[in-house]
């Protein structure tokens, strides 16, 4: 989906929201794109990979890990000692921090600066293996007032779209081979999660208050600390690998960690708004290095 697209599909989720006062309509919605379309499209990713592709996420992989251990402690400790008082923030802060926006956004903006998408789609890939399990544990975790950790891991694995990615992952580790048509069709179904997560996004958008602590703060643990890390730890600069790994890592919260907070009630306001002002600020960083020019002489480099 072009970004012009992914717009329209959030204004008229808020549309709908203003012209449908049921809330349980809504609730349907998110049900359906979080818990069942999902599924299918979690299926279609890794079922249909091969032990090769999943080898040649290695290089890749450290990255991620390193990202997603660095944004997940330290917002952590910063929830821990700063956000005392809110729970809720603290465990919704933590997931946006882990799960960026490596392909509506993140595509276009590595394509600026190279030709080869290859690693742009190796870390989305390795991204989204890491970030829907510990998204979906930690949005559990913090959306409850009770429960143990065993509670919250069992809840955590029997969400479907868990343990569709862990079923699948082990079928393919172990060789199994699912059939194309299957595949095909789970890819189908499954697509239609994106435009209809876009939907319930923009239904629970609330435009009376943006919340600018937590614009700050998630701005600095989603985009700011992965860049200057991986500014400061690649040595390739010039390469396609450098330009993909560093932009992805510090691409803004994806629709779906949004999308994932909404439909467990956890901070779904707060998390909208912020994931919404984080986008366009990286859509109108994708417009003004393109208008600039800016992005061929910092690719010709």
């Amino acid at each position: 989906m072009t970004i012009p697209v992914i717009l329209g599909m959030i204004a008229s989720g808020y549309v709908l929201k203003l012209l449908i006062r049921k809330e349980s309509f809504f609730n349907i919605i998110g049900i359906l794109a979080n818990d069942v379309l999902l599924s299918f499209f979690v299926l279609a990713s890794i079922a249909g990979r091969s032990l090769d592709y999943l080898a040649g996420l290695k290089v890749v992989f450290f990255y991620v890990a390193a990202v997603v251990g660095l944004c997940l402690v330290s917002s952590y400790f910063y929830g821990r000692y700063f956000v005392k008082e809110d729970r809720g923030w603290r465990g919704a802060l933590m997931v946006l921090s882990i799960f960026p926006n490596t392909a509506a956004l993140g595509f276009p903006l590595v394509a600026i600066f190279t030709r080869d998408l290859t690693p742009a789609v190796l870390y989305s890939a390795a991204s989204s293996l890491l970030a829907i399990p510990l998204a979906t544990f930690l949005t559990i975790r913090y959306s409850r007032d009770t429960g143990g950790l065993s509670e919250t891991v069992t809840a955590t694995i029997t969400s479907p779209p868990v343990t569709v990615s862990l079923v699948s992952l082990s079928l393919v580790l172990s060789g199994v081979k699912f059939p194309e048509k299957l595949l095909t069709l789970a890819g189908k179904v499954g697509w239609w999660c994106l435009p209809l997560m876009l939907v319930y996004f923009g239904s629970r958008l609330q435009f009376k208050k943006i919340p600018l602590r937590k614009l700050l703060e998630t701005g600095l643990f989603r985009m700011m600390l992965p860049f200057l890390l991986l500014l400061l730890a690649l040595r390739v600069p010039g390469e396609p690998v450098f330009y993909a790994i560093l932009i992805e890592s510090s691409m803004p919260p994806a629709i779906m960690a949004a999308s994932i907070l909404a439909r467990h009630r956890l901070k779904a306001e707060e998390s909208t708004a912020v994931t919404l002002v984080l986008t366009l600020v990286a859509i109108l960083l994708i417009f003004s290095l393109k208008i600039s020019g800016m992005a061929g002489a910092l690719a010709s480099h």
